[in-house]
């Protein structure tokens, strides 16, 4: 079975005492959130960053922590077992978003971060890591 390496990003904003979620509409129609393939010699970290870059026009995001990784299996010509590595960033600055089309991103909205588990796509895979984004908001106090 052939494998890929990915990252991602989780944006959060304040809006109006609210913390809110970036969500993409990827080109299965399901929510989830800007990631892809690592480039040769590129941490996963600076990979998350370009790839948010690339995906929705964001930048000069604040890195808040390391989230856990998500593996799943898709088939592309074959079974591909994919890992991504997750990064938790806040946004600070109003950001006009410009969606990668070419890409398949379809779609992006921000969300309420307590509702985000009822929105996501791919649930067995992102309900836990939305979780850990939510108990993070709690701890850390954002």
């Amino acid at each position: 079975m052939k494998t890929e390496h990915s990252a991602g990003g989780v944006i959060l904003r304040l809006h109006n005492t609210v913390w809110q979620v970036l969500l993409i509409k990827d080109m299965s129609g399901n929510w989830t959130f800007p990631k892809g393939k690592l480039e040769k010699n590129e941490t996963s970290r600076d990979a998350a960053i370009r790839e948010i870059w690339e995906e929705v026009g964001m930048k000069n995001l604040i890195y808040k922590a390391m989230l856990p990784s998500v593996s799943y299996t898709y088939k592309r010509k074959g079974a591909i077992k994919k890992t991504v590595d997750y990064f938790l960033f806040i946004s600070t600055t109003p950001q006009k978003l410009v969606l990668q089309k070419k890409e398949g991103i379809q779609d992006s909205k921000w969300i309420k971060v307590t509702d985000a588990r009822e929105a996501v796509g791919y649930p067995l895979t992102y309900v836990p890591l939305v979780k850990k984004v939510q108990a993070l908001v709690r701890k850390l106090s954002l």
